[in-house]
C-alpha cells in the first residue's frame, strides 16, 4: 500500500512541513500529489453547472471544484498502480497515536472505502469489530476527506463520473451511486490540524433562491431514504 498526500502548499509551506513531520514514522511509502489550483482552466470541462443545478442544493465554489479535481488525480494514480488499495491524506492531517492508526490500517484492508477522520459525525447506525478496530457506519456519512483508505475498484467507480457537480464529500456521502459502502474507524485515529482553509473561505454564500432551497430539502430527503436502505441492507 502507498500513501498519497494532496497539497497545493509551496515546498517550504507550513502544511507541507506539518505532514512531512507526521509521516516521518510511516511504515509505508508515500508521495505528494500536487493539487489543482482554483483558477486552473481545466476545471471548466470537469464541472457541470447544469448537473449541479439538477442534483445539488447549492453551487460549488472554485476551490471546492479544485479540491475534488485533486482527489481525482490521486484516484487516477491508485488505478494506475499495482496496489489494490491506496491511503489518501490531505496536508492538514495529524496522527496523534501511530500505534492505533497502524492497527486500524491493518484491520480495515479489504474494505472499499474507510474513513479515519469524520467532521461532526452523526449518530451511529451500524457497528462491527474487525480485529481490534471498531468500524461504524453513520446514519448520514460525515464530511471530511482528511484521511481515508480506498480500493482501486472504488477509485475506478468514482472516476467513471466524467463530470462533477457536488463537492467531493457530498459524492462520497452518496456512495451507493457508485456501488460501495463507506465505513469509519471509531474513534477516529486521525485529526484535522487547523490551518487557513481556502475551501471554506471561498465557499459560495447561502443562496436565497426559495425554489432551490425547497428543492434542496427534497434532495436531502431522498438522500436520507437511500441511506436508510443502505443501513437496512447492512444489518
Amino acid at each position: 500500500m502507498k500513501g498519497y498526500v494532496l497539497t497545493i502548499d509551496p515546498p517550504a509551506g507550513p502544511r507541507r512541513e506539518s505532514i512531512v513531520a507526521e509521516l516521518s514514522r510511516a511504515p509505508f511509502p508515500w508521495e505528494f500529489v500536487e493539487g489543482v489550483r482554483k483558477d486552473d482552466q481545466s476545471l471548466s470541462w470537469l464541472y457541470s453547472p447544469l448537473k449541479n443545478l439538477l442534483f445539488c442544493k447549492r453551487s460549488l465554489a472554485p476551490a471546492e471544484i479544485a479540491c475534488y479535481a485533486g482527489h481525482r488525480l490521486i484516484w487516477q494514480r491508485i488505478v494506475a498502480s499495482p496496489d489494490p488499495y491506496g491511503l489518501v491524506f490531505e496536508d492538514d492531517a495529524g496522527i496523534p497515536d501511530w500505534a492505533a492508526f497502524g492497527r486500524a490500517l491493518e484491520d480495515v484492508v479489504g474494505y472499499d472505502y474507510v474513513k479515519f477522520f469524520d467532521f461532526a459525525p452523526k449518530s451511529v447506525a451500524l457497528s462491527k469489530t474487525v480485529g481490534s478496530t471498531e468500524l461504524v457506519m453513520h446514519r448520514m456519512i460525515a464530511s471530511g476527506a482528511v484521511c481515508y483508505l480506498i480500493s482501486r475498484s472504488a477509485a475506478q467507480r468514482l472516476l467513471s463520473r466524467k463530470n462533477i457537480y457536488r463537492a467531493a464529500d457530498e459524492d462520497i456521502s452518496r456512495a451507493w451511486e457508485f456501488g460501495f459502502d463507506v465505513w469509519s474507524v471509531w474513534p477516529n485515529p486521525v485529526v484535522e490540524k487547523h490551518f487557513c482553509s481556502n475551501i471554506s473561505e471561498g465557499r459560495q454564500p447561502k443562496e436565497r433562491n426559495v425554489l432551490r432551497s425547497l428543492y434542496g430539502n427534497i434532495l436531502q430527503a431522498h438522500k436520507q431514504i437511500r441511506m436508510a436502505s443502505v443501513i437496512r441492507r447492512g444489518r
